[in-house]
C-alpha cells in the first residue's frame, strides 16, 4: 500500500461532525451542570494528603497540551498530504503517515485527551464525566461511519491500513 492514495472523483461531500462546536457544547454543558448540580470528585482527590492541587493542575495542563498537540499533528498530516480537513468536503486522500501511523483518529483522540486534561486542570468534574459518553457517541455516530465510508472509497488500501493501525492508540 502506498502512503497516500488519491482520488479525484466529483462525489458530494459526506458530512461528519465538526469538533470545535462539539467541544464548546460539552464545556458549556459541563459548566451548567457543575453550577446546577455541583460534583466534587477531582477537587476532593486534590485535597487528599499526598496530592498537591497545583501538581494536579499542572498535570491536567500537560495532558491538555498533549491532546491539543495530537490533534494538531493529525491536522498537519492531513494538510501536508493535501487532504481537506473540512468534514463537509469529500475525502480525496487516504493519509497513513505521520501521526496516522499510530492511530487512525488522532484529531478525535486528541480532542478527548485535551478535554480530559482541561477537566483535571480546572477540577471540572462534569466535563470529565461527559467526556466518556460523548466519546462513545462520537465513536458510533462519526468514527464508525467514517471508517465505513473510507473502506468503501479506498477499498483494500484502507482495509490494510485498518488492520495495521489501531482506531485509537490502544484499541482496534
Amino acid at each position: 500500500m502506498t502512503r497516500v492514495d488519491s482520488f479525484t472523483d466529483d462525489e458530494e461531500g459526506v458530512m461528519f461532525p465538526r469538533l470545535v462546536p462539539l467541544a464548546i457544547i460539552m464545556v458549556t454543558l459541563a459548566g451548567l451542570l457543575q453550577w446546577i448540580v455541583p460534583v466534587q470528585i477531582v477537587s476532593d482527590i486534590a485535597f487528599l494528603e499526598d496530592i498537591d492541587p497545583d501538581r494536579l493542575m499542572a498535570f491536567g495542563a500537560l495532558v491538555a497540551i498533549g491532546g491539543f498537540a495530537l490533534s494538531l499533528a493529525g491536522y498537519q498530516a492531513l494538510r501536508r498530504q493535501g487532504a481537506d480537513v473540512d468534514p463537509a468536503e469529500p475525502v480525496r486522500v487516504l493519509v497513513t503517515d505521520g501521526v496516522f501511523r499510530w492511530t487512525r483518529n488522532p484529531i478525535y483522540l486528541g480532542m478527548w485527551i485535551a478535554l480530559s486534561g482541561i477537566a483535571l486542570a480546572f477540577a471540572a468534574d462534569w466535563l470529565l464525566i461527559l467526556v466518556v459518553p460523548a466519546s462513545v457517541i462520537v465513536n458510533f455516530a462519526a468514527v464508525r461511519p467514517e471508517e465505513a465510508y473510507l473502506a468503501q472509497k479506498f477499498g483494500r488500501a484502507y482495509r490494510n491500513y485498518e488492520r495495521r493501525v489501531p482506531r485509537y492508540f490502544f484499541m482496534h
